[in-house]
């Protein structure tokens, strides 16, 4: 089994990098070969530009996205590590969907809608959020994020999905936070790892 790690929070140090070092943590621990994509020390270039949509339509990719593509294809398993921004991922991740998971890889169109074509694949997200759950509830919020990266990207194009947000953590203290990186071991011994690995 293989996995590959998007990360997309700036710097160094940050919660979302404590969530990223728990999960490499237990993929090591499981034997489990990876690659981590952290999107903005790589300078992801995050613009689907109109030479990218005439590439695709040729299907002469540029370099970097079918390195990206590469990763995805030989991967059984897709992890997503980000933090809330105005109820959607960060540009740079967004940009990372827009570009990687294009028409013909990761989907094709037919008769009744767009159709996956990376099935039999698991990922598991991870987000962060200033708002607890509780205030994101009230107002639908925690639908609109989990809706718009569960259901109307990952599982559309094919992958089965673990989606876990952890709530207002800038504002919980220390061993909330602590506890939050605990239940890390428990989601992902959830996965259907293969035997052997």
């Amino acid at each position: 089994m293989k996995a590959c790690i998007v990360f997309a929070h700036e710097g160094s140090s940050s919660f979302n990098h404590e969530i990223l070092q728990r999960v490499s943590d237990e993929l090591e621990k499981a034997g489990i070969e990876y690659t981590v994509r952290d999107l903005y020390q790589m300078n992801f270039q995050p613009v689907f530009s109109a030479l990218d949509m005439k590439r695709v339509e040729r299907g002469n990719l540029s370099s970097d996205i079918e390195e990206e593509q590469t990763l995805i294809t030989d991967c059984d398993l897709l992890v997503m590590i980000y933090p809330v921004w105005w109820w959607s991922a960060p540009a740079i991740l967004k940009g990372y969907i827009d570009r990687v998971f294009t028409d013909g890889f990761a989907f094709r169109y037919e008769a009744n809608g767009p159709v996956g074509l990376l099935n039999g694949k698991q990922a598991m997200v991870f987000t962060t959020t200033r708002e607890s759950a509780e205030e994101m509830a009230a107002k639908g919020l925690d639908e609109v994020v989990r809706k718009q990266i569960v259901e109307g990207t990952l599982e559309m194009i094919g992958y089965e999905v673990t989606y876990e947000n952890f709530a207002a953590v800038p504002y919980v203290d220390d061993a909330t936070r602590e506890g939050m990186l605990n239940s890390i071991p428990e989601k992902m011994a959830a996965l259907r790892i293969p035997a052997g690995v």
